[in-house]
C-alpha cells in the first residue's frame, strides 16, 4: 500500500455528543465551563468560543451516561492559550464544584471535569516546546497531580473569569478503543488516514496529527477491550469527531486513500464519514463548503 499522508492542513472542528438534557447541559457548558451558547435549533445546540463551534450536543431525553468501557469518548480537549487563563477558569470552577482534577503532563497542564451526562472535558493549556522533554523523537508525557495553587500563582489568573479566553480552540479528542496494544489502531490513524504520530505511552496511549508532534486524536485501550460492548443507543454518548480539510482535492485524495485500502465510507453532500475500527465515528469535510461541518451537523438522534 503506497504511503498516503492527510493534508497538514487538517483542523480538529468540533465534537458531537447527545446529552439527557439540553437545558440542564446549557446552563453547565456555559455557566461552568464558560463556553457561549452559538446557537440552540430544537433538540440541538452549538457551543463555542468567538463564533467559533468546539461542541455540538444532541437532546436525547432521558439519556443515561454510557458505559466506561464502551468505546467512545474519553475526553474532549479546549485549548486555553496561557496558563493564566486555564488558573482563571480552575479557580471559578473550583469555587463552585468540588470535583476537578488538575494534572500536570509537562507538555501541558490540564483541569479535567465531568459534565452532568458522564463526558469528560479536559480544560488544558500548553506548556512551550523548549520546556518539553524528549525520547526517541516525541515528547514524553507524564500526569502529575497538581494544586490549585500551582496554577493561580499568575496575578493575571487573579483576574475575573468571564468565560473562555477568545483564542480558545479544540486542542485533541481522545477516544477509547478496543484493540490491546493499540495494533489495529495505529495502521488505521496513520497508514489509512494518513495521520503521523505525534505522541506515545506505551502501548496504551497514541497521539496522531498532521505532523510537527501535534496530536488532535489521541486514542487508548485503557478503558476497553475487544469483549467490550458498544454503548447503548439511549445513553449518553459521542455522535462523531468533525474535522475539515482544506480543499475539495484533499477530501477527495482521502476517499479514494479509503476506497484503496477497502475501509468502507461515504462521501455525501461534501462529508466524508467512516469509522475507526472501534466503531468512532469521523467526519472530514471541506471548511469552505456548504457541506463543512462547521456549517453542517448531524440530525437531531432524538427525532
Amino acid at each position: 500500500m503506497s504511503r498516503f499522508r492527510i493534508s497538514s492542513g487538517v483542523v480538529l472542528d468540533s465534537v458531537e455528543l447527545t446529552v439527557g438534557d439540553l437545558e440542564r447541559s446549557t446552563a453547565y457548558y456555559t455557566n461552568a465551563l464558560g463556553l457561549d451558547l452559538i446557537e440552540r435549533n430544537g433538540g440541538r445546540a452549538r457551543f463555542g468560543v468567538s463564533g467559533r463551534t468546539l461542541l455540538v450536543l444532541h437532546e436525547l431525553p432521558g439519556a443515561r451516561p454510557a458505559p466506561e468501557s464502551s468505546p467512545g469518548l474519553s475526553h474532549v480537549a479546549p485549548q486555553l492559550p496561557r496558563r493564566s487563563d486555564l488558573g482563571r477558569f480552575a479557580r471559578h470552577f473550583l469555587g463552585t464544584h468540588s470535583e476537578a482534577r488538575l494534572i500536570d503532563h509537562e507538555v501541558s497542564e490540564s483541569c479535567y471535569v465531568v459534565d452532568p451526562d458522564g463526558h469528560t472535558v479536559e480544560l488544558t493549556a500548553a506548556r512551550p516546546r523548549a520546556e518539553w522533554r524528549w525520547a526517541d523523537g516525541l515528547p514524553v508525557l507524564v500526569a502529575h497531580p497538581m494544586e490549585l495553587s500551582a496554577l493561580t500563582a499568575d496575578p493575571e489568573a487573579e483576574a475575573p473569569f468571564e468565560g473562555l479566553a477568545p483564542a480558545t480552540e479544540l486542542g485533541h479528542v481522545q477516544l477509547k478503543v478496543t484493540d490491546a496494544e493499540l495494533e489495529d489502531s495505529e495502521p488505521f490513524y496513520c497508514d489509512v488516514l494518513g495521520f503521523e504520530v505525534g505522541a506515545r505511552m506505551g502501548r496504551k496511549f497514541l497521539g496522531v496529527g498532521p505532523g510537527e508532534q501535534r496530536s488532535m486524536i489521541v486514542v487508548t485501550n485503557r478503558f476497553s477491550t475487544a469483549d467490550s460492548e458498544p454503548a447503548p443507543e439511549d445513553s449518553a454518548q459521542l455522535l462523531a469527531v468533525n474535522l475539515t480539510l482544506p480543499g475539495t482535492r484533499d477530501l477527495e485524495e482521502l476517499a479514494g486513500r479509503l476506497r484503496s485500502a477497502d475501509h468502507p465510507a461515504e462521501l455525501a453532500e461534501g462529508v466524508l464519514t467512516v469509522q475507526d475500527l472501534s466503531g468512532n465515528t469521523l467526519r472530514f469535510a471541506v471548511a469552505s463548503q456548504p457541506g463543512s461541518t462547521t456549517a453542517k451537523t448531524s440530525s437531531d438522534p432524538s427525532q
